[in-house]
């Protein structure tokens, strides 16, 4: 393979690990109060300018913006109260320049990786 070809694979595999979700962001959700969901940060360290963004998903699939809470300092083990705001509820959790997606559905948490949904152990 040429030079310039392998700086160009370098540079795509490099920009595509760049776009990737962070696999370290890690929340908990269980019911709260009637109407609201509590959400925990699962992680052993503290996050700041955390911005958690809650959207209601709809039955074709698009989302309406439920609420959006910047948490200056999210301890392990502290809970936000966020509205219930559909049957299938989406959460994108941004802090230290790191991005996370979830969706919550039926009493179980998802971790979204693109269109792909996977289940996160209780």
């Amino acid at each position: 393979m040429k030079r310039s070809n392998r700086i160009l694979v370098g540079v795509l595999l490099l920009g595509a690990a760049m776009g990737c979700d962070s696999m370290e962001l890690t929340i908990g959700v269980a019911p709260g109060a009637p109407g609201t969901l509590e959400i925990t940060n699962v992680n052993d360290t503290e996050w700041t300018d955390a911005r958690l963004l809650v959207e209601g998903v709809e039955s074709d699939n698009s989302t309406t913006r439920c609420a959006s809470q910047t948490i200056g300092i999210w301890r392990p083990g502290e809970t936000i109260s966020v509205p219930v705001c559909g049957n299938k509820i989406r959460f994108t959790l941004t802090t230290g320049g790191e991005t996370s997606r979830f969706s919550y559905a039926n009493g179980q948490l998802f971790r979204v990786f693109g269109r792909k949904e996977v289940p996160v152990a209780p």
